[in-house]
């Protein structure tokens, strides 16, 4: 056999497998169209005000409320022992026990804890300093 006859055929299995060996790992099989968002996934949480976000499950955090009315989700957000509070208008910490809990005060300022699901809603009523 001439030189030539073997050469070719062992420089194309060599690059056979050189690009073998070179190929990346096949990509990971894409989510099913038909299933649901993870738990983890922005889509499937409720949306977090900022100034709540780093008093979530850290009982004694204090958050002022930029805007209200404002509902946070339990499920999302553990405000449990968190001091709430709106400018000018005091605040709350949100209570240890059950839901069912209404507080306000005279400026208005109203923390509510929803009964079963312990949602937590701050509301401002009346005008400053005569609600």
């Amino acid at each position: 056999m001439k030189p030539m006859a073997v050469l070719v055929p062992v420089l194309v299995l060599a690059a056979a497998a050189v690009a073998g060996c070179a190929s990346a790992a096949p990509p990971a099989s894409p989510a099913s169209p038909t299933s649901p968002a993870s738990p983890t996934s922005p889509a499937a949480r409720p949306a977090i005000p900022p100034e709540f976000r780093a008093a979530c499950g850290h009982p004694g955090a204090q958050v002022e409320v930029r805007t209200v009315p404002v509902t946070i989700s339990h499920a999302a957000c553990d405000l449990t022992g968190v001091a709430i509070s709106y400018r000018n208008r005091g605040g709350a910490t949100v209570p240890h026990d059950g839901g069912g809990t209404g507080i306000g005060n005279s400026d208005g300022f109203e923390l509510t804890v929803h009964p079963g699901s312990l949602d937590v809603t701050i509301t401002v009523t009346g005008p400053h300093g005569n609600a």
